[in-house]
This record gives structure tokens, C-alpha cells and sequence, in this order.
């Protein structure tokens, strides 16, 4: 029995669109995509083996967990990210509207980076992103119209939802820069210290010392503009940084850790590890397959 057909009997009801999406546009595998709308029920999904996205377009609050111990509590725009293997409970009050997007057994690329992150927290991934809700929003819409839906829009659709929900899911978050913040130029220029010296010694010290005000009201200030303190957002941003040349070099990886300001490559995997579920190496070579398909392609 397929993951949906499980779920569309442990639900108890018929979706009101499904069907595929994606797997066409840069190796990216298929995903299932299923759209609901439920009134005021109670419903248990046991564990399926692959992981699921599910997306809330409307409606009142959805509770997920055991009465009185909630995991989550969404409400519309909000996403689920289910590892597989993860009974679920989920609680409806009121009309909701929602879509399930189920990953492929066999994941690669993007897919797998995502899988490995669901399966490393072992209980759903609760977050909110305007950009996600507009793309899955978008594409369950496309579902809607049957044949005259947009194949080819919706294969560029998909991969883009799945990049960004890995984006924020391994970033923090910031809330973005307030310009209207007082201390807006004393920020702006340490913000672009950190970009242009990543290598350097970034620590809150220097940092606060570039801004000329102590170590506390650093602290304060960054984190009131940027809604991270100000490690987080160096670690996100040398991590990021790292992201690019593992993607676009063939640096070496111990090279890529000292680039990017880490202190050893072990750290550097540390940290890439707690970040991303994967090791530098696992993350390129997640990569290359799609190069090298690419290129076949060509020859082809």
C-alpha cells in the first residue's frame, strides 16, 4: 500500500486534488502531492516510511501530539516537516485547509538532504515561511486545473520549495535587518566585516570593539536589529559561505574550513553536521551525481 493510501484511510477521507509533481527539472524525484480540507475531527497517521511535508492554507489551528503535551500547534502559512517513521496525532478545530507533499522512497539531491534533517530531529519540524506557502500554494492550485495544469511550471516550482524549506531550516533565523534601528550604520559596517573577513576572528570582542560600544550593549543591539545574537549569525553566515564553495569548487575541504573561519576541519564538520544532518563530503557528493547527469545529458 502506498504512504498516501494509508493516509487517505487512517484520515478517513477523499483529497480533493492529487497527483505528481516535479521530477523533471535537475534530477529532482517526484513528489506525491495530496490537498484536504477537514472540519472539526480528531485523527492518528501512523508512521510512514517516507517523510512528508504537510502545508496549512487556511483555517482555524491545527494541534499535533497528545492532548495536553502538543509537539506543534500551526495555524495558515505554517509546515510540518514529518520524518518518516513518526506516528502522528493530529487535532482539527475548526475548518482546515492543507496539502501533503510526500517525498519518494528513493530520495537524492535535495530530497535526501531534506530526509536526513526530518530523520535527525525524530519528531515533526514546526516553521513558518511566506515564500514555502506561496509555492505549495501554488502548486496545488496547478493540481486543480487536471490536464491543463502546467507541467513544466510546476517542475520548476517544486525544487524551488524544497531548497527553501532547507534553506530555512538551516539557517537561523533572523527577522531581517531593521534599518530604522538606531544603531543602523554602526551594524551595517560590521555586518559587512563578517561577510568580507570570515577567516578572521569574529568573536563578539572584535565585534563590539568595531562597533565601539561594549560587549553587553553589542549583544543587546544585534539582537534586537537581527533577531540572532551575534554568534548564530556569524556561524550561519561562515556556514553558508562554505556551502557555496563545497557546491561550486573542488576545494579541498580542509582549505574550505580554514576559508571560511572554522578553527579545524573537524570543527568545521561538527558543525556542518549538526546543521545539516551530513558531512561536507556526504553534502558534495549529493551534488555531483546531478552534475555529472547534467552533462551526459549534453552529450547525449
Amino acid at each position: 500500500m502506498q504512504n498516501w493510501q494509508q493516509v487517505r484511510r487512517e484520515l478517513g477521507s477523499t483529497p480533493l486534488a492529487d497527483g505528481v509533481v516535479g521530477g523533471s527539472t535537475r534530477g529532482m524525484s517526484a513528489l506525491y502531492v495530496e490537498h484536504y480540507v477537514f472540519q472539526n475531527i480528531e485523527r492518528t497517521v501512523s508512521g510512514m516510511s517516507r517523510a512528508a511535508l504537510v502545508t496549512q492554507f487556511g483555517g482555524a489551528r491545527v494541534r499535533e501530539g497528545e492532548n495536553g503535551a502538543w509537539r506543534s500547534s500551526t495555524l495558515p502559512s505554517q509546515s510540518l516537516l514529518v520524518p518518516a517513521n513518526c506516528p502522528t496525532h493530529w487535532h482539527y478545530a475548526g475548518t482546515v485547509d492543507f496539502a501533503v507533499f510526500y517525498f519518494p522512497d528513493r530520495t537524492d539531491g535535495i530530497t535526501e538532504r531534506l530526509r536526513l534533517l526530518a530523520a535527525k530531529a525524530r519528531e515533526p519540524i514546526l516553521f513558518g515561511d511566506a515564500l514555502v506557502s506561496a509555492l505549495a500554494h501554488q502548486l496545488v492550485n496547478e493540481l486543480h486545473k487536471g490536464r491543463r495544469g502546467d507541467e513544466r511550471f510546476m517542475s520548476l516550482l517544486a525544487p524551488l520549495m524544497l531548497e527553501q524549506i532547507y534553506r530555512v531550516l538551516t539557517t537561523p533565523e533572523t527577522g531581517g535587518f531593521n534599518p530604522r534601528h538606531i544603531h543602523f550604520n554602526r551594524l551595517q559596517s560590521v555586518l559587512a566585516h563578517i561577510r568580507d573577513h570570515l577567516g578572521e576572528d569574529l568573536s563578539v570582542a572584535t565585534l563590539a570593539a568595531l562597533a565601539g560600544v561594549s560587549i553587553t550593549h553589542f549583544r543587546r543591539l544585534f539582537q534586537e536589529a537581527m533577531g540572532t545574537p551575534p554568534h548564530r549569525y556569524v556561524l550561519a553566515t561562515r556556514l553558508e559561505e562554505a556551502r557555496k564553495l563545497l557546491a561550486t569548487t573542488q576545494l579541498p575541504i580542509a582549505r574550505i574550513a580554514d576559508e571560511c573561519g572554522f578553527s579545524s576541519q573537524s570543527h568545521f564538520t561538527a558543525c556542518f553536521g549538526t546543521a545539516h544532518a551530513s558531512t561536507p563530503a556526504e553534502y558534495r557528493n549529493q551534488l555531483q551525481p546531478q552534475t555529472a547527469s547534467v552533462g551526459h545529458h549534453k552529450r547525449d
